[in-house]
Formats: structure tokens, C-alpha cells, sequence
């Protein structure tokens, strides 16, 4: 019992030191003027590449590789699809539709294991969605094109990537899982980018500095910190208290690029706070 206890407070202490990594990203993201397949190609695959020195006499395959592959895929498509939407959608759509991600991961857990979600799942995501909603500064547009589609698809695939990660987690150490499925999702994108004819490395200097950065800050921390955590908590759980993200995002665009936070968008963080600390609670 002890032991569990101590597992579920290490894996909290990764998780907060995990968001905080991946809320950079957007930061980065937004001063890096690259294709967002070039972006999302170039960070899984300098993440990989790290992460293969470091590992490469403990590597192992899992016995089910198409899952492997399934999940790589689900995280190449994620970076794709959720970056693209920020050039076709308003910013407050593409965060509130990809931060549905909880919904699809509880479906999954639902479909494959049967377990129902609880009402405290509900309650804690409807405070958290709509303490993002008052982040966004409620500029939530009725439309639905492309950029909406694309955000919700980045909804999806982060679900599968993280369902996945814990449905392989009994055969497979995290550093293995990281290294491949890191490795396959960038190899995917850089196919992709190359059929379709995106320029390959004809970019400044300072961009490929942003996508260094973006390899080693919310990737190999912020990732592998959400990766290691959801083997010990719920799927359920780890996907809301992720969501916590957009707040250290709001915060560091305050004090980095010097954007005002306004009453509402403090109260849309603290409402965020509350769904988060309310769920961990009940995660005991």
C-alpha cells in the first residue's frame, strides 16, 4: 500500500514537472516560422535520435509491433494536426476542440476495458473546459471547417497515442516505448513531407535552434514525464491534470511576450485548477 502511495506521488511530481515542459511548446511553436510538418517531423525525430544514443544497449522491440506502430503514427499525426489548426482556426477553437482529448480517452477505456466514466470525470472536465474557454478570452467562433477538424483530430490521436502507451507498458520499459514510437512518428511525418514536396532544409539557423528546443523541453521532458506517469495513474486522470498545460502555457506567454491576462482568463485558470485538483482527489 505504501509503495502504490509513493509510486502515485512520484508519478504526480513527473506529471506537474511535465506539463510545465510541454507548455513551452506553444511558446516555441510560435516563434518558429517552418511548415508544421517540418516542426512536428524534426522534433520527434532529434527526440528520437537522443534518445537512442542514451539507450541504445537496453532497446528493446515489444512482442506487438503494430500497436508500436499504431501509437507513432497517433503522435505524428497529433503534432500535424494540432499545429495546423492554429493556422486555420482562431486560437481559442483549436485549444478548447484539442483539449477534448479526455473525452476520446475515456471512450477508449470504455470500448476496449469497459470501464464507464465516472461523474467526477464529467464535472472535472466541464470546469476545465470552460475555464479554457475563458482563457481563449471567449473567443470561441460557431464555425466548423478544416482548422476545427484538424483540432479534434489532434483530440483523437493524442488519445490513442496515450492509451497506447499504457496498454504496452507491462512488456515494455518507457524508455524503449519513448525511443520507438518518438522515432517512428517523426520518420511517418518526414515521408509525408517529402511527398509532398515540403522544403526540407532550406530554413534559418533560429529555426532549427526553436526545434531543438522543442526535442529536448516538451518532448523528452514533457512527454516521457506524461508517458512514465500514465503507467501508474488512471488514463482518465492523467489526460485531465495534462490539460493543465494551457495555464503554465497562459503564464509563460505573460511573461515571456508580454501578453496581459485579463479577469477572466484569471478566473478561466483558476475554474482549470479547481477541475485538476478536484480529479486528483478523487484519484486518491
Amino acid at each position: 500500500m505504501l509503495k502504490n502511495k509513493t509510486e502515485k506521488e512520484k508519478a504526480y511530481i513527473f506529471l506537474i514537472i511535465g506539463i510545465t515542459a510541454m507548455a513551452s511548446a506553444s511558446l516555441i511553436i510560435r516563434l518558429t516560422s517552418a511548415p508544421p510538418i517540418i516542426i512536428a517531423s524534426y522534433r520527434l525525430l532529434i527526440a528520437s535520435l537522443i534518445l537512442l544514443l542514451l539507450n541504445r544497449k537496453t532497446l528493446k522491440l515489444p512482442k506487438n509491433l503494430p500497436i508500436l506502430l499504431i501509437a507513432g503514427l497517433s503522435l505524428g499525426m497529433h503534432f500535424y494536426s494540432w499545429i495546423s489548426s492554429l493556422f486555420l482556426t482562431t486560437v481559442a477553437n483549436a485549444v478548447v476542440l484539442v483539449n477534448t482529448s479526455p473525452i476520446f480517452i475515456s471512450l477508449l477505456s470504455y470500448i476496449f476495458e469497459k470501464k464507464k466514466p465516472t461523474r467526477s470525470f464529467f464535472l472535472s472536465l466541464f470546469f476545465i473546459l470552460l475555464g479554457i474557454v475563458l482563457i481563449t478570452n471567449n473567443k470561441i467562433s460557431l464555425k466548423f471547417g478544416k482548422g476545427e477538424l484538424l483540432a479534434i483530430l489532434g483530440a483523437i490521436t493524442f488519445a490513442i497515442y496515450l492509451y497506447t502507451g499504457r496498454y504496452l507498458s507491462p512488456n515494455l520499459s518507457v524508455s524503449s516505448y519513448i525511443t520507438l514510437v518518438y522515432f517512428t512518428g517523426g520518420i511517418i511525418l518526414l515521408v509525408f513531407a517529402i511527398l509532398t514536396k515540403t522544403p526540407l532544409i532550406v530554413y534559418p539557423l533560429k529555426i532549427y535552434f526553436n526545434v531543438f528546443l522543442l526535442a529536448l523541453i516538451p518532448q523528452l521532458i514533457g512527454h516521457t514525464s506524461a508517458n512514465y506517469a500514465i503507467r501508474i495513474l488512471s488514463t482518465n486522470a492523467t489526460s485531465i491534470i495534462l490539460i493543465g498545460e494551457t495555464v503554465i502555457a497562459t503564464l509563460l506567454a505573460l511573461v515571456f511576450l508580454k501578453e496581459k491576462i485579463t479577469l477572466l482568463q484569471t478566473l478561466g485558470m483558476l475554474l482549470i485548477i479547481i477541475g485538476i485538483i478536484y480529479s486528483s482527489l478523487k484519484e486518491k
